[in-house]
């Protein structure tokens, strides 16, 4: 009896010691690398995910030629999302040009340990009645069709007021995310400017908005370039009978896993330290870290973590 409990207690004590050495020489070599390796490491590891690392504002964006661009949008995808600790604000603007109907998303909110921003332009094939398209799919617009996307995200409350990040280009769906920051999706304000390949597209869609309820003086219009700022939605929460303690239950679950995320990566500030640490420490979190925007449903074919 003495003799295993003393064999166990050695054995626990030997694999402390080895992971702490395991851990010190992950430590080493990721400080070892330059940041062009790191980066390159990083960005090849995440391009099936359909996203690309920005060192200059430490942030993570999507890919044009990302794999999501296949599938098109529902609105079933808000409904669920709360199931897959995606909580956030969003807000469907419709409206008809060129004998189709058009959708502009536009989401801000916590994706599990990523604080994020979203806007997407989709279309469907025909005009589509106001009453149906909530059960439509749209469709991913050609690259013909794609305007210029804008966004700056800040993280704003009463006493705080912190940049998130910015970006400008042309996309059918171009998101941004923080990871390792927490917050509540009525913390966020995102200022979002899209540049419409023709003048008659947007002023469809600036009435649109109007009609959405958001007041004309608040939107700034150059050309064929608009831009506003997204706060407080004025579309319902989707689902909400169903969602509502959901995204209560999945707010407590990402605020304990962005700590755990930060004690497990302590050793670095950067979060391109920390996902190459975390890559070569422990490969099942880094592939979590990485289910950014309905990754959930599918991942990539080849990547393997």
């Amino acid at each position: 009896m003495y003799f295993l409990f003393g064999f166990f207690f050695i054995l626990i004590l030997f694999c402390i010691a080895f992971c702490h050495w395991r851990k010190a020489c992950i430590i080493k070599k990721v400080c070892s690398m330059t940041c062009s390796e790191k980066c390159h490491l990083l960005n090849e590891l995440i391009h099936p995910f359909g996203y690309q690392y920005l060192l200059k504002q430490d942030l993570f964006f999507t890919t044009f030629d990302a794999w999501q661009r296949k599938f098109g949008y529902a609105n079933i995808y808000n409904c669920t999302a709360p199931f897959f600790h995606m909580v956030f604000d969003s807000e469907p603007v419709y409206f008809d040009y060129n004998g189709r109907t058009w959708l502009i998303e536009f989401w801000k909110g916590q994706y599990g340990i990523n604080t994020g921003a979203e806007i997407g332009i989709y279309c469907a094939d025909s005009l589509v009645e106001p009453g149906q398209r909530n059960h439509t799919l749209f469709h991913t617009v050609s690259d013909s069709d794609i305007p210029v996307f804008s966004m700056n995200l800040k993280y704003n409350t009463k006493t705080t007021c912190q940049d998130v990040g910015s970006l400008s280009m042309p996309h059918w769906w171009l998101a941004i995310f923080k990871m390792g920051l927490f917050s509540n999706p009525n913390n966020l304000l995102v200022n979002f400017c899209i540049e419409f390949p023709s003048y008659d597209m947007m002023l469809a869609f600036r009435d649109a908005l109007i009609e959405k309820g958001y007041d004309h003086c608040s939107l700034q219009t150059y050309g064929c370039r608009i831009c506003f700022s997204f706060r407080s939605p004025k579309s319902p929460v989707p689902c909400v009978i169903l969602t509502k303690p959901v995204r209560i239950i999945a707010q407590l679950g990402n605020r304990l896993l962005c700590s755990l995320y930060r004690f497990v990566t302590r050793a670095f500030d950067c979060t391109l330290d920390r996902l190459i640490y975390l890559y070569f420490y422990l490969p099942f979190l880094f592939g979590h870290c990485l289910h950014l925007r309905r990754c959930k449903k599918r991942t990539p074919k080849g990547v393997h973590l």
